[in-house]
């Protein structure tokens, strides 16, 4: 039976006076397509429909740096739901300590760190985070990151930290970017397979798209990633609550994206891709 793993579904609380989000979270999430909030219960009835067994939960941006929601699905789904925990990695003090927390807590797979927003995006180039690779690869700590911008960067730290797993997050494109004009992002994520600690996500397919479902125009994009960095680093994912928000996306036709319309893999290649190689990359048993 192959394993069929989403590298990530968004999960998060509503934004109320105790809970309040980002400035300006509410108009993040409605240029986004007013997505629905997954609950867990919601999310596993999804995925059984799908065939999905296991999720990668990644709170988004607009929640700021709370993992509760996620952390309170895997507790009552343990063997369904792992979570990337965001830090406030402008804060190191902070960060090291809900780190040095969440370090050993079964829940937590490791970081997702955003560097796309304006008022982050800087954070990989002017040194802000340079304390966390070192700690990462001290630590082992899987590492996804929503990059489109400082590729160039990226580069520097898989090749100064080879034992740092990094995980690029949407095939490295920027968001609201689609058809034909994904392909520099395509390129630039393509040139980090040179550095074996390097994978990608091939994620989010919808939004690159302007064609309607099964978005064949896209699909000579994922076959250069796929090609550039083999199927055993390529992780499919599916931003389910955009999906099913935004395009009418479910996980029955999620996963027939990669079983049906990517003539150019292999069963077996499917399997890696599917599900098989982000448990292995996350050191997620098979139980």
């Amino acid at each position: 039976m192959v394993m069929i793993a989403d590298s990530q579904v968004h999960v998060w609380g509503d934004e109320t006076p105790e809970r309040p989000w980002i400035p300006g979270g509410q108009e993040r999430l409605r240029h986004m397509g007013h997505l629905p909030r997954l609950g867990p219960d919601y999310l596993v009835s999804k995925m059984d429909e799908g065939g999905v067994q296991r999720a990668v939960l990644v709170p988004p941006t607009w929640d700021r740096d709370r993992i509760d929601v996620a952390l309170e699905a895997h507790r009552r789904f343990p063997d369904r739901f792992r979570v990337m925990t965001r830090i406030p990695v402008n804060r190191p003090v902070e960060a090291r300590e809900m780190l040095r927390v969440l370090r050993n807590d079964p829940a937590v797979a490791g970081v997702r760190l955003t560097f796309s927003f304006e008022t982050e995006r800087e954070w990989i180039h002017d040194g802000t985070a340079d304390w966390f690779w070192p700690y990462a690869e001290e630590h082992d700590i899987p590492v996804m990151l929503l990059v489109p911008h400082g590729k160039d960067k990226l580069a520097r730290v898989a090749e100064k930290h080879p034992r740092l797993r990094l995980s690029i997050d949407h095939m490295g494109i920027l968001g609201n970017t689609t058809d034909d004009q994904i392909a520099p992002y395509i390129d630039a994520t393509a040139a980090l397979a040179r550095y074996p600690n390097v994978t990608v996500k091939l994620s989010n397919i919808p939004s690159f798209s302007t064609h309607k479902y099964p978005f064949l125009n896209v699909m000579p994009y994922v076959k250069q990633l796929v090609q550039a960095f083999g199927p055993e680093r390529c992780f499919w994912g599916t931003d389910l609550s955009r999906m099913l928000g935004k395009y009418g996306v479910d996980y029955k036709e999620g996963v027939a994206l990669v079983t049906e319309h990517m003539g150019f893999l292999s069963e077996r290649e499917k399997a890696l891709i599917l599900g098989e190689a982000l448990c292995t990359w996350l050191r997620w048993d098979a139980h």
